[in-house]
């Protein structure tokens, strides 16, 4: 008796689920909806920030605030970028900086890049493949020119000044020279002398030419004088 009591109530569960199975499926139930409104944020870039520059031992110097993309994500690197002032049609001066993930970044342009001219700055933001817009302009730097080199082996004004020249040394000669003789210088004949023969001598009239003594002999004594 109490095992068909058991079996009569599981077939009246069975019959009722089977029966309340077949209405659910075949009525037509409305659940009241709710309206479910779901807020999602994209990431933004932003625009870059305006740097501060100095001069550094003729250097500038050019540092600027780390930006995020999103809470607690920084930017992975910048473009920072030095446009002359006095020289519009210059090119500009472009620097990628990979980001330290610092506070603060910075960067250091030399003294080759800006002497000379007058600069400032921007800083462009990047995340991937993500690009921000470029921030405001710095202050202004002047830098000066590079000094003048000096001048090596300058040339020496010659205006009023007499150069002598080097002299040019002499080449020695270990050949003896040739002897050349020279022609003796020959002699103009003497002129000849005209030989004037002199008048002769006319003896006085009536006067004997004197007489003529004897020449020395051959012995040496002297000639005896002669009478007159």
């Amino acid at each position: 008796m109490r095992r068909a009591g058991r079996y009569a109530v599981v077939g009246a569960v069975l019959v009722v689920s089977g029966v309340l199975g077949t209405y659910l499926a075949y009525a037509n139930w409305s659940l009241p909806a709710s309206a479910v409104k779901v807020t999602m944020k994209a990431a933004q870039m932003p625009r870059g920030v305006k740097p501060s520059v100095a001069k550094q031992s003729g250097a500038a110097v050019v540092s600027w605030s780390a930006q995020e993309i999103a809470a607690g994500v920084k930017m992975d690197r910048y473009t920072v970028t030095a446009h002359r002032q006095d020289k519009p049609a210059e090119s500009a001066i472009v620097r990628e900086v990979t980001a330290s993930g610092g506070p603060t970044e910075s960067v250091i342009f030399t003294p080759a890049q800006v002497e000379g001219g007058v600069w400032r700055w921007t800083v462009t933001p990047h995340f991937a493949s993500w690009t921000g817009a470029a921030g405001g302009l710095s202050n202004r730097l002047t830098f000066d020119p590079a000094p003048a080199a000096k001048l090596v082996n300058a040339p020496v004004p010659t205006t009023g000044v007499t150069t002598i020249p080097a002299p040019t040394p002499s080449v020695v000669s270990t050949s003896k020279p040739a002897t050349t003789r020279s022609a003796a210088p020959v002699e103009a004949p003497p002129k000849e002398e005209a030989i004037t023969t002199p008048p002769p001598v006319s003896s006085p009239v009536g006067q004997e030419p004197p007489v003529k003594g004897p020449g020395p002999s051959a012995s040496g004594s002297a000639p005896a004088d002669i009478p007159q």
